[in-house]
């Protein structure tokens, strides 16, 4: 009785597992890591640190991404360090379009997706944006959460006229349960 007990256990822990959604991936790095492990690994593939940006659990990198000279903000939840989010931001001169990287996106994430055009100021996923497409990606069986990357045509005077997020469910989570645990 003791040895089938011990094997419902295992089992269902292994049932669990597999029901867990996958960690984001950027450039094919998983997002489930800290953000000193993470940092090292993007540098690997040719990014270089900004250390004048980058602070407390903000990284800022500067390299290629797909074809193009890119910058991304990597986050971090601030108490644990697993990294939250990744933002690819395309400068002004990048050859790419809305509709290119929506494509691109497309080919990769499929066409499952919801779509906001002309969103106002302050009503949206991102506070700048005119427009914003969202990928839900690898939906946890038990959470009910998923990964998700976000492609923004930005509106402001700023660098960056488009920003893909790669966002990870549970760390972004993990990281708000951190930031609300001192309220």
């Amino acid at each position: 009785m003791k040895k089938f007990t011990i094997f419902v256990a295992v089992l269902a822990a292994c049932l669990y597992c597999s029901a867990q959604s996958q960690p984001m991936k950027f450039m094919g790095i998983s997002l489930n890591c800290t953000q000193t492990t993470f940092v090292s690994k993007v540098k690997g593939k040719g990014f270089v640190e900004d250390p004048t940006r980058s602070h407390d659990n903000i990284s800022v990198l500067k390299g290629m991404f797909a074809g193009e000279r890119v910058s991304i903000q990597a986050r971090a939840a601030a108490k644990t360090h697993m990294m939250c989010y990744v933002n690819v931001n395309f400068t002004r001169s990048t050859s790419y379009t809305y509709e290119t990287l929506k494509g691109k996106l497309q080919d990769k994430y499929g066409t499952n997706y919801k779509e906001f055009k002309n969103v106002k100021d302050g009503e949206g996923y991102v506070k700048y944006a005119t427009d914003y497409i969202v990928w839900e990606t690898d939906p946890d069986e038990i959470t009910g959460e998923t990964n998700r990357i976000v492609l923004t045509k930005c509106n402001y005077n700023g660098s960056s006229p488009f920003v893909i997020s790669y966002i990870d469910s549970k760390n972004s989570k993990v990281d708000t349960i951190e930031i609300n645990s001192d309220f």
